[in-house]
């Protein structure tokens, strides 16, 4: 009995030590577990994590309508030779409407700033179009180095109920020194917003049209039109933000595979 105890005690002793020497020789380095959802990818989270600015909202340096137009044309142009830059730079599509008409500005001033013209912003404006998150994310940068960026409303980390998402800033140019209106897009997204999302607006505008002529309140079955038809936009921009997420999450996965080689 003895025997067969001491037998079994000395087979544990081995076995333990077997594990101990196992656990110490072996030093062959450790692979980094990856999550991918808190693995966050540079540019992606730098555009959710840009905080949207609060407080009182930014006012030209008068309160002249009639001066703010004389000095339009010289931001416009401005504008148009600082976005040409950093568009060739990061490769970005510029839109540049017209300057607002007289009549059209003075109407938003007194519907909405109380007759207060410093408060009108987008007399000069425009929008640069990327087609990913990183092109968009530079632009940005770019932007931010040459002007003074007064306001920031970011839409892609607080997108609006029909799930459309930019980057709408006001910026402060350097030499005319007027606050313009500067617009980030996503292509997709753009494209959603000035076709099937222009689209449904014109149809719900058309439902509700109708039942204003007829001096009514929208029947059940409108409602429901409606809802469908916002459901309908809201799918196609969470598919598109969806395609920019997967996308960003690939150039990551592409620089650090790189990354990893060339340390090899």
């Amino acid at each position: 009995m003895n025997r067969i105890f001491r037998t079994f005690f000395i087979f544990l002793l081995l076995l333990t030590t077997r594990n101990a020497v196992a656990v110490t020789v072996d030093t062959s380095p450790v692979k980094p577990v990856y999550d991918v959802n808190q693995t966050l990818v540079d540019d992606l989270d730098s555009l959710l994590n840009l905080a949207s600015t609060s407080g009182t909202a930014p006012q030209q340096e008068t309160d002249s309508l009639q001066q703010l137009f004389e000095r339009a044309p010289l931001a416009q142009t401005e504008l148009s030779n600082l976005l040409n830059n950093i568009s060739q730079e990061s490769h970005t599509h510029i839109l540049m409407p017209e300057i607002k008409s007289y009549q059209r500005a003075q109407q938003k001033i007194e519907r909405k700033f109380n007759g207060d013209a410093s408060f009108i912003t987008d007399i000069a404006r425009a929008t640069l179009v990327a087609d990913d998150v990183e092109t968009l994310m530079r632009s940005y940068d770019a932007l931010a180095e040459t002007t003074e960026v007064v306001q920031v409303k970011n839409r892609f980390a607080d997108p609006k109920a029909s799930g459309y998402r930019d980057l709408n800033l006001l910026v402060k140019l350097p030499q005319t020194k007027m606050i313009v209106e500067v617009q980030l897009h996503l292509s997709k997204i753009a494209e959603i917003k000035s076709g099937p999302e222009h689209q449904v607006y014109e149809q719900i505008q058309h439902i509700e049209a109708v039942a204003q002529t007829q001096h009514r309140a929208l029947t059940d079955l409108e409602l429901m039109q409606i809802v469908k038809l916002r459901q309908s936009s809201h799918k196609l921009y969470h598919k598109a933000w969806l395609s920019y997420k997967r996308q960003s999450l690939a150039q990551f996965d592409n620089t650090h595979i790189g990354d990893q080689t060339q340390a090899a």
